[in-house]
């Protein structure tokens, strides 16, 4: 299945980002918005018909964008979801996009952002941190369990962050990075704002309901296109089960298993029919609803980025997006 062909560059200019989207109709120029996008998330439009204007050196390399909703020849029903998105991150080609744009709150789909300034930042990942005050009072919020005084390894921390998805765990890491909290939100935004993320906000390091708190569907693909370049965050989204021992401020050394959230990798979902699921990242809040982000691979190895947000349950998050992938990755 074709979709839209299309370019996003970006370049850092002062505290805030230029972001062009240029949409490749085969000849000749269009018009396409500029999002001039700020730290405090917030973002103004400009227009240009000039598609070479659009095409601005970027960090890394190509990205896929689409100005508007690309959902022609899906069946899958968007009256129980927010937003979704298929990406062919090779092709820069946008297979499926619906609501990309759309401010939504993410969930523990946050915790991309917060690994992704820990591996940036910490080098030595078997460095032990010392867990501060990490209590989280929130009713259901999934955490480890981890109290003041507590040593773990900073890769430990990650993967019971991203495989156990512990509220707690992303707290101590933004603790360890940033010393604060509301520092380490300062470090999140300015990282998002750096990967033209323009309508990003982050208050908190793992996704717990704020107001303040938001993103949409095609920044977190840029998020997560970022993530994956890092070797260590794309071994712990492909784990299904993990053990590792920590000291317990209390009971001295303790051993402890922890499993994925990912029910792809725990057969609680059939997966995509043409790709391998590589890994992903899953986020659940009564706010957020429903979501999951997934780095696949075709049978020839071509990678792909999938976005499903704001499901009203796990049937229609995974079924919507196993829909997705075999109606749109040939």
């Amino acid at each position: 299945m074709s979709g839209v062909k299309c370019i996003s560059k970006s370049i850092r200019y002062g505290l805030g980002v230029i972001s062009a989207a240029a949409l490749l109709t085969g000849c000749g120029t269009v018009e396409v918005p500029i999002p001039y996008g700020t730290l405090d998330g917030s973002t103004d439009y400009a227009l240009t018909t000039n598609v070479e204007q659009a095409q601005i050196p970027l960090f890394a390399e190509k990205l896929c964008a689409a100005v508007a909703d690309v959902t022609e020849n899906s069946t899958v029903s968007t009256e129980t979801l927010k937003a979704a998105c298929v990406y062919d991150i090779d092709a820069c080609n946008v297979l499926y996009s619906y609501q990309a744009n759309e401010r939504l709150s993410p969930a523990s789909l946050t915790k991309i952002m917060t690994a992704l300034l820990t591996l940036e930042n910490c080098p030595d990942l078997d460095d032990i941190i010392t867990i501060g005050d990490v209590t989280i009072r929130e009713e259901g919020a999934q955490n480890f369990g981890f109290k003041e005084g507590d040593r773990i390894s900073v890769r430990d921390l990650l993967y019971v962050t991203l495989v156990y998805s512990a509220n707690d765990g992303a707290l101590a890491l933004a603790q360890y990075v940033g010393e604060t909290q509301e520092n380490f939100a300062e470090m999140m935004n300015a990282r998002a704002a750096e990967l033209g993320a323009t309508h990003t906000h982050f208050v908190n390091p793992h996704g717990l309901t704020n107001e303040e708190h938001y993103t949409c569907a095609y920044d977190l693909y840029l998020i997560f296109q970022a993530a994956i370049q890092q070797p260590e965050f794309l071994k712990i989204i492909q784990t299904e089960k993990y053990s590792f021992s920590y000291i317990s401020a209390a009971n001295g050394e303790v051993t402890k298993d922890i499993s994925t959230t990912n029910q792809y990798f725990l057969k609680g979902y059939e997966s995509p029919d043409r790709v391998t699921v590589v890994g992903g990242k899953t986020g659940s809040t009564a706010a957020a609803g429903k979501c999951i982000i997934l780095y696949l691979k075709s049978m020839s190895g071509h990678p792909y980025i999938a976005v499903v947000m704001g499901a009203d349950s796990f049937d229609t998050l995974y079924h919507s997006m196993t829909q997705l992938c075999n109606e749109t990755i040939e």
